[in-house]
């Protein structure tokens, strides 16, 4: 998520990627490229699902000791 697209862009361009990946039309060298572009949007993705998670975890928390 090099150019701070949301989450959801992010998700979106990673499933072209498996796509193009899958239906191996692509030369190696393109190839090569789309994979580390693709791990690293999984990578950006998770870190911003984990953060997500955390602060559910921290709301959850809050709201649970205020009741």
């Amino acid at each position: 998520m090099a150019k701070k697209e949301s989450f959801e862009q992010a998700i979106v361009r990673l499933e072209e990627i498996v796509a193009r990946l899958e239906s191996g039309n692509e030369p190696l060298d393109s190839a090569m490229k789309l994979f580390e572009e693709g791990t690293k949007l999984a990578a950006a993705c998770e870190t911003r699902l984990r953060s997500a998670r955390q602060k559910l975890t921290v709301l959850t928390a809050e709201e649970e000791s205020e009741a």
